[in-house]
């Protein structure tokens, strides 16, 4: 089997995820609202920190990884043909990276309403009291470039995730049927 690696799927989301982040950094540095500043810079950072690790440990498997197999015992007796070999799982697909894009997705469908009920409403009439401190009239417009662009970053965010569980998904179910041949084929 080749040497695991990440879908040119997942690693053109995560890209263009890490390029996104760059301006809703640099929005909330231009927004008033003190829940906007805040918030969305924090949700940049955690992106752009797990994007930039995502693509590390992805390097770093595919440079020193030497295509090895993870060996599985089914029943634990020795057979003469030896254990199953399954090959390593793409970092996409490790269990500890779709967690976290699901917290990622999860962080980003809550900023993204509160910056949908900020927009909606206007900074200065907004439910949320912190918001209303700072903030000007013309802040409206930057609000709602930023609403945008959580938007897009949302959508990049479920898109990964939706790729990266249905490769999982796929890894089991092969993992699963060369279980069961070898099963049936050591009866």
């Amino acid at each position: 089997m080749p040497e695991p690696s990440v879908p040119k799927s997942v690693y053109c989301l995560t890209v263009i995820s890490m390029v996104i982040c760059l301006p809703m950094i640099a929005l909330s540095v231009v927004n008033y609202g003190l829940l906007s500043i805040w918030l969305n810079a924090a949700i940049a950072v955690i992106i752009l920190l797990h994007n930039v690790t995502f693509l590390g440990v992805a390097w770093w498997t595919k440079k020193y990884s030497s295509g090895t197999k993870a060996a599985i015992n089914i029943n634990n007796e020795d057979d003469e043909d030896g254990p199953l070999t399954m090959a390593e799982p793409a970092v996409a697909f490790h269990m500890g990276n779709i967690a976290f894009i699901i917290f990622l997705c999860v962080i980003n469908a809550v900023a993204f309403a509160i910056m949908v009920d900020i927009t909606s409403q206007g900074a200065l009439k907004s439910t949320l009291p912190i918001e209303r401190i700072g903030s000007h009239k013309w802040n409206i417009k930057v609000q709602i470039a930023q609403t945008t662009v959580l938007g897009v970053s949302f959508l990049i965010q479920v898109i990964t995730l939706t790729i990266c569980s249905m490769g999982w998904r796929r890894l089991k179910e092969e993992e699963e049927n060369a279980k069961e041949e070898y099963e049936y084929g050591s009866a």
